[in-house]
């Protein structure tokens, strides 16, 4: 762990990875209680809302297969992140269902580019000594985010409403990319 954290490179990815998972994937958790208290959907609009995000994940898995594989997946990790930030912002401030579908596809496709990216730079670039730490940290950072994450929106949703709480979490989130982003794209590609 301390070889991956001492490497800005690493670094960049696993953190992008645990913002992606602890603030945005809430917004998969808690999408019932945006379309059944919020928006006032049903069952059948809940199954198109999450229907959308894995679209969206199709769609942006197969955006990756036309980019040059040598091409620095820092930016595209990094800005896809970002955007989802931004994505979950006008989710938290859209009233309309038709709305809440049409964001749920490009927060699939964010954060497929974003987390696939990341994942195949850490794969690519780490060191064959410690990639297998490596992976295991980004399945943490990937998975323990959103268990994380979860739990301290739930407390915000019960605390101040869905909208709110998610509002909250893209706002830190576009913030603590942006400053994550920043370190990545100064630390050196690895050759």
């Amino acid at each position: 762990m301390r070889d991956v954290a001492r490497t800005p490179y690493l670094r960049g990815a696993l953190l992008t990875v645990l913002l992606t998972s602890t603030l945005y994937r809430p917004l998969i958790v808690f999408c019932p209680v945006l379309v059944k208290q919020v928006l006032h959907g049903d069952v059948s609009d809940f199954s198109i809302d999450i229907g959308a995000f894995g679209v969206g994940g199709l769609l942006g898995a197969i955006t990756l297969l036309g980019v040059d594989s040598r091409r620095d997946r820092r930016h595209l990790s990094s800005w896809f992140a970002a955007g989802y930030g931004v994505i979950l912002v006008l989710t938290a401030l859209n009233p309309w269902p038709w709305g809440l579908t049409a964001l749920l596809v490009l927060a699939g496709v964010a954060m497929s580019i974003s987390n696939t990216s990341a994942n195949t730079l850490l794969q690519a670039t780490t060191f064959a000594e410690l990639r297998g730490q490596t992976i295991s940290l980004y399945m943490l950072a990937m998975r323990g985010g959103i268990s994380v994450g979860s739990l301290i929106t739930g407390l915000r949703v019960s605390l101040l409403g869905a909208r709110e709480a998610l509002l909250i979490n893209g706002l830190v989130a576009i913030a603590a990319q942006t400053a994550v982003g920043r370190e990545w794209f100064r630390s050196p590609a690895p050759t």
